[in-house]
């Protein structure tokens, strides 16, 4: 197994035009955001996980036989890092943590810990459901498997050890897909929409939506695929990259809490159970 997941750099350069500067901000369904920039995307990586380190980037592309890791420069899209992975693993969520990167697969049944320094294989881990988006709270490791369960499983033993279902009242929100921990909330993307929630962590309520069809409307290229997905907090710039599969530019963007957001008891009939 480690023979495939050697260390594999490769000097890809990705010209970056820079086209930030806008102030305006764009209103979304419940919150706003400003696009402080825009940089360019490599179109080829059908995005899955997308992370800061520092001034660099971290993502996961998907596809059976397009699965890789790729690290590069925020400001000049420089690749400094790549890893192909092998033609059966369908890459998916990604996270950095203590020195390593966590990556999941789709279907394959499990999750892969990386050196993050030379992309080594480390070991691996029996995923029990289809993996989508993970990210970590300082506590848990947090993943998503496209219905509305997030899955809080220790950070040694990757087990899981609770359960909490994405809601709104008694609305339940489906299709978690890519994660960020950020802010005291968990960011998800909506797989096939252009939404991203915010979300407690303690009980799975949404505190607030944002809407980014705005962006997403300038990367319609007839393959229904290509939608939202990514999102990164920088914590230098206190704003969030975002991007989508097969984009051709990925916006770093500056989101405004709505002032009040709506209460629970707005909302008809009691929350759901956080267990299944």
């Amino acid at each position: 197994m480690k023979k495939w997941l050697s260390k594999n750099n490769h000097a890809l350069v990705l010209v970056a035009v820079f086209c930030g500067g806008i102030t305006t901000p764009v209103h979304g369904a419940n919150a706003t955001y400003t696009i402080l920039e825009t940089r360019d995307h490599d179109p080829s990586l059908f995005t899955q996980g997308l992370l800061v380190d520092g001034d660099e980037l971290i993502e996961s592309a998907g596809l059976y036989g397009h699965s890789k890791i790729v690290r590069y420069n925020t400001q000049t899209g420089h690749v400094t890092q790549s890893l192909n992975l092998p033609s059966f693993v369908f890459a998916e969520g990604l996270h950095q943590w203590n020195g390593s990167l966590y990556l999941l697969t789709w279907r394959e049944g499990c999750a892969y810990q990386f050196d993050s320094t030379d992309l080594s294989v480390q070991q691996s881990f029996k995923l029990e459901t289809e993996g989508w988006g993970l990210t970590h709270d300082g506590r848990h490791f947090i993943q998503s498997n496209g219905s509305s369960t997030l899955f809080f499983r220790n950070s040694s033993t990757f087990q899981i050890e609770k359960k909490i279902h994405v809601h709104e009242g008694a609305h339940r929100w489906k299709n978690l897909n890519e994660l960020e921990y950020a802010q005291g909330l968990v960011w998800a993307n909506v797989y096939m929409t252009s939404t991203v929630l915010a979300i407690f962590p303690t009980d799975g309520q949404v505190a607030f939506t944002l809407d980014l069809s705005a962006l997403a409307t300038q990367h319609k290229d007839g393959n229904a695929s290509h939608v939202l997905n990514g999102i990164a907090y920088d914590p230098q710039r206190d704003a969030f990259w975002v991007t989508g599969k097969c984009w051709t530019q990925r916006y770093l963007i500056k989101i405004s809490r709505p002032a009040k957001p709506i209460p629970v008891a707005l909302f008809s009939g009691p929350p759901p159970s956080t267990t299944p």
